[in-house]
């Protein structure tokens, strides 16, 4: 299952240094980005911190292996 539009949650993850989001279930939801070559969910695979709080990151496409930022506008959870 795919979560967009979260990006309130998602910015507010961010902010607490964690790159998932836990549901009601209790299942860990992963911050991911759409490759901007060929579109497939990419995680992240490098960070950046200010203090506590992720200010950056990089994630990487494992279809064709580009490395990529992504404004928090556009992420998603899987």
């Amino acid at each position: 299952m795919v979560a967009r539009n979260k990006t309130k949650t998602i910015r507010k993850a961010l902010k607490a240094g964690q790159l998932f989001v836990t549901d009601k279930t209790g299942y860990r939801r992963i911050i991911y980005a759409s490759c901007p070559n060929d579109g497939n969910a990419s995680p992240v695979c490098r960070q950046e911190r200010s203090g506590q709080a992720l200010t950056r990151l990089l994630f990487r496409c494992p279809i064709c292996g580009t490395q990529f930022e992504s404004p928090v506008e556009s992420l998603f959870l899987r």
